[in-house]
C-alpha cells in the first residue's frame, strides 16, 4: 500500500472503471501518459490492455484477487464511501499538487455513474485543469475564460449550473454575448464556424463538450 506523497509525472491519466475507450484519440492519451491511476477495478481493465497502472485506488472491492495481488505495491486504499472511486482519485491527484488530469473510461455502463463523474470535475473545487476524454469528444472546464483549436463544423455543446453567469463567445455559429444559459439544456448543439472559438465568463466555472 502506498501512503505517502509523491511526485506525478505528466501526462497524469486517471482511468475510471467504466467502458474501456477504442477512440484512436483517448487511446493514443493513454500510450502517451507518464502516470496512469486506475480506479480499482479499472486496473484489470487496463492490465488486459497490456499495461500496468503507477498507481490502484479506490476502495478496492471491484478489482480481481489476482490483479489485486499482482499490483499489491501500486494500491491505495480509500474505504470511504461517501465519494466514487473517481473523485477519490482525483481528490489524491489534487493533493500531490499537479497541475492537469485527463479523465478516461468515466463514461458508459450505469448512467448515474456518467452524470456524476461529468458534473463532478465541474463542482470539484481546485485549481487543477481537469478533462474527460469518451469515444466521441472531450469534456472541458472554462473558468473565466478559455480559447480552443478545433476544426470548423466542429460540435459544441456549453452545460451552466449557475443560471447567473453571463456568457460571450467568439468563433461558434450562435454566438452568446453576456447569455444567461437558464437550463441544462439550453446551451447545447453550437457549432464552431473558425479554426478557434473563445470563451468569456462573468464568474464562476462551465462545462464544455467539444466533439470528436
Amino acid at each position: 500500500m502506498i501512503n505517502n506523497t509523491v511526485l506525478l509525472k505528466e501526462p497524469i491519466i486517471i482511468l475510471s472503471n467504466g467502458v474501456f475507450p477504442t477512440h484512436s484519440i483517448p487511446l493514443i492519451e493513454l500510450d502517451r501518459a507518464k502516470t496512469i491511476i486506475c480506479c480499482d477495478g479499472a486496473a484489470d481493465q487496463l492490465v488486459k490492455h497490456g499495461k500496468i497502472p503507477d498507481f490502484v485506488i479506490g476502495d478496492l472491492d471491484s478489482i480481481s484477487l489476482k490483479t489485486k495481488l499482482e499490483l499489491s505495491n501500486h494500491l491505495i486504499h480509500f474505504p470511504n464511501q461517501d465519494e466514487n472511486d473517481l473523485r477519490k482519485a482525483i481528490n489524491w491527484v489534487n493533493n500531490q499538487g499537479s497541475k492537469k488530469v485527463s479523465i478516461l473510461g468515466a463514461t458508459g455502463k450505469r448512467e448515474d455513474h456518467l452524470l456524476g463523474n461529468i458534473f463532478s470535475i465541474l463542482q470539484y473545487k481546485t485549481n487543477m485543469d481537469m478533462e474527460i476524454i469518451t469515444d466521441y469528444g472531450k469534456f472541458y472546464i472554462v473558468d473565466k475564460q478559455r480559447n480552443f483549436k478545433c476544426i470548423q463544423k466542429q460540435e459544441v455543446s456549453l452545460f451552466c449550473l449557475d443560471p447567473s453567469i453571463k456568457i460571450s463567445t467568439t468563433g461558434l455559429k450562435y454566438e452568446l454575448q453576456n447569455v444567461q444559459i437558464p437550463t441544462l439544456y439550453s446551451g447545447t448543439l453550437n457549432e464552431v464556424i473558425q479554426e478557434n472559438f473563445n470563451i468569456q465568463l462573468s464568474h464562476g466555472k462551465i462545462l464544455v463538450y467539444c466533439a470528436f
